[in-house]
């Protein structure tokens, strides 16, 4: 009797080792995936939050994208290191510095129209982005400008007495436009065009093992509106079950098509995905051989506030070529 207890407590054993030998796997990737989701959710609030933080650079400084650029920077350094003392600040201060350089030395080309590499020394093509949606040329601002004897202004003059637009029977309306009873046109292209927007475009860099690699290949797949088969280790483009022997994803290259906006300069093109996909899949020259695979994924957002300070021409970033500005 005992040895048949024995036995059969010798085959229980036996069997919940074999359980949890294929439970576990799983259930560390899980563990990994959520801890990278929760990662990425916290980014995403503090790309939020830089957005604001620029926005409300830019408002005070006449829509200087280059201090609205700094100010995002200070917002967004906890997601990329110590922040918690002067010297983790600064370490993690030089190692955005390093990864904004060499991003911006990537191959960051396309044939379509593009925003510039650097915007009145802001650079746009590195780690951080901000892109000036309003104002902008899009927006009725070639009304806006011409400003009593003022074409040639360099800046948008909201609270002086000489600077309401020129537009039909306004000067009788002065008294109406302080007191806003009811709006008007005219005065609703000003006022809009007094509101700065603005959209904030971070790569962010995922470092939990496996699980960044995951994460990047589902979203570059839907980027690329294709399906994924296979295992969750072993993902391919043609049709299998989860028996896979191997992964086949070199076709996914090239098909990611970018996130395009309606309004302004899309947040990332298609040949910046291909740089995403090297960098992801370390076939990058050079640049892998030197820092691996690293894997990136764009956070946007965008803020809007009203200026407080006259709005710079030399700021606005969507300009129109026909203009000549």
């Amino acid at each position: 009797m005992d040895d048949m207890q024995v036995g059969e407590s010798g085959r229980e054993s036996g069997q919940v080792a074999v359980e949890a030998a294929l439970i576990l796997p799983l259930m560390v990737f899980m563990a990994l995936g959520i801890i990278q989701l929760t990662m990425i959710q916290h980014a995403k609030l503090m790309t939020e939050y830089a957005a604001f933080q620029a926005a409300r650079a830019g408002i005070v400084w006449n829509g200087n994208n280059e201090r609205m650029h700094d100010a995002a920077i200070i917002a967004l350094l906890p997601t990329m290191g110590r922040t918690n003392d002067l010297a983790s600040l600064g370490t993690t201060w030089a190692l955005h510095q390093t990864y904004d350089t060499a991003l911006r030395t990537l191959a960051w080309s396309a044939t379509e129209v593009k925003p510039p590499s650097s915007f009145n020394g802001s650079n746009l093509f590195g780690m951080i982005r901000v892109d000036t949606i309003n104002p902008a040329y899009f927006t009725p601002i070639d009304t806006i400008w011409k400003l009593r004897e003022g074409y040639n202004w360099k800046e948008l003059d909201f609270d002086g007495p000489d600077s309401f637009p020129e537009v039909p029977a306004l000067e009788d309306k002065i008294r109406k436009f302080f007191n806003l009873p009811e709006p008007d046109d005219a005065e609703t292209v000003y006022r809009k065009a007094t509101r700065l927007t603005i959209r904030l475009r971070y790569w962010y860099e995922m470092r939990v093992p496996f699980a960044n690699w995951v994460i990047f290949t589902a979203w570059y797949a839907s980027n690329a509106q294709v399906a994924l088969h296979g295992a969750i280790d072993r993902p391919t483009l043609e049709k299998a079950n989860m028996l896979n022997r191997n992964a086949d994803l070199a076709s996914l290259m090239g098909k990611a098509k970018g996130m395009s906006h309606e309004r302004g300069y899309n947040s990332v093109y298609a040949p910046e995905m291909w740089v995403l996909w090297g960098l992801a899949t370390g076939s990058i020259p050079l640049v892998s051989d030197l820092v691996g695979k690293r894997y990136f994924l764009p956070l946007t957002a965008t803020y809007s506030m009203r200026m407080q300070s006259n709005f710079h021409r030399k700021w606005i970033l969507h300009l129109n070529p026909d203009w000549g500005l």
